[in-house]
């Protein structure tokens, strides 16, 4: 089985160890990755994104410079990014500082002898991308299967071109929920949690499963709890996923219902939901910490 990835300029922390657990598999190599150039850019909020991360329990002019920029672009979203930072500077909330800490693609070990290209996304209507045809029909020669960890959302010949598809997680279950999925999970009180890898269609979060796993959360959980596990099962799901397309008798299936789709505006534009999340968030933050 010959895998390519379409990455970010940076692989995050669960990132790595997903694809080193790929490249684990008998029989399995990862061919080719192909990296989004639009994001190569310092100065881009993806980037000053990392460097947060990256910088951990600190504050910075580079923190406030982001959170401007969020505000600026995606409004109330920014609460919920500087609420993150709280955790980790007064809670000691550092599970998903640590998955989401990156380094560049280049510096990664299972991917030292992969084909590293450059390449810009087409736009393809809306928040849609696509890629270039010579890319495309280069992942179909050289891939079997690709895994997605950038470019946004996709459409057009790449989600065919490789024999098994485009294989993307979603961060629930998507018989359940898509679209913002653990945040509104979180607010229903849901006991587990659960990651979809499915193979991309142009229906968001509505491509055919290749595997569903689940953990139980703790009592009271947070979100760092909640993140802590869709991370960590994230870091099973694509070999677990590439393993059931290695056998011959499993065939990826579409689910007969999808779960309600909760657009990421909800946390952009309504007041009431930013702060349902970020007050039960805080009351169980402080009651882990009350005798």
């Amino acid at each position: 089985m010959r895998v390519g990835v379409l990455a970010n300029p940076m692989l995050t922390r669960f990132e790595e160890r997903a694809l080193d657990r790929v490249a684990g598999l008998d029989g399995v190599t990862i061919e080719r990755v192909t990296v989004d150039a639009s994001v190569r850019d310092e100065s881009s909020s993806l980037a000053a994104g990392a460097d947060v991360v990256n910088q951990g329990k600190t504050v910075s002019l580079t923190d406030l410079e982001l959170f401007v920029d969020v505000v600026r672009e995606s409004g109330l979203k920014a609460f919920i990014y500087a609420d993150e930072k709280l955790g980790w500077l007064l809670f000691d909330e550092t599970s998903q500082m640590e998955w989401l800490r990156s380094r560049p693609v280049e510096e990664v070990d299972c991917l030292a002898d992969a084909t590293i290209v450059d390449c810009e996304p087409v736009p393809a209507g809306g928040a849609w991308n696509t890629l270039p045809d010579d890319e495309t029909d280069e992942i179909a020669r050289t891939c079997d299967v690709v895994i997605r960890f950038g470019f946004g959302l996709l459409k057009g010949p790449i989600l065919e071109a490789p024999k098994h598809g485009v294989l993307s997680a979603h961060t629930t279950d998507i018989r359940e929920y898509r679209g913002m999925g653990p945040k509104v999970s979180y607010l229903n009180d849901d006991p587990t949690v659960s990651v979809t890898l499915q193979q991309l269609s142009e229906t968001i979060d509505g491509g055919r499963i290749v595997e569903i796993l689940s953990r139980e959360l703790p009592p009271n959980p947070t979100l760092d709890d909640v993140w802590d596990a869709v991370y960590g099962i994230q870091t099973e799901l694509f070999a677990a996923g590439i393993a059931n397309l290695r056998d011959d008798s499993f065939e990826p299936w579409q689910p007969d219902e999808l779960g309600p789709y909760y657009p990421h505006s909800l946390q952009q534009r309504n007041p009431r939901f930013v702060s349902r999340l970020l007050a039960r968030n805080n009351w169980r933050r402080l009651r882990k910490r009350l005798p």
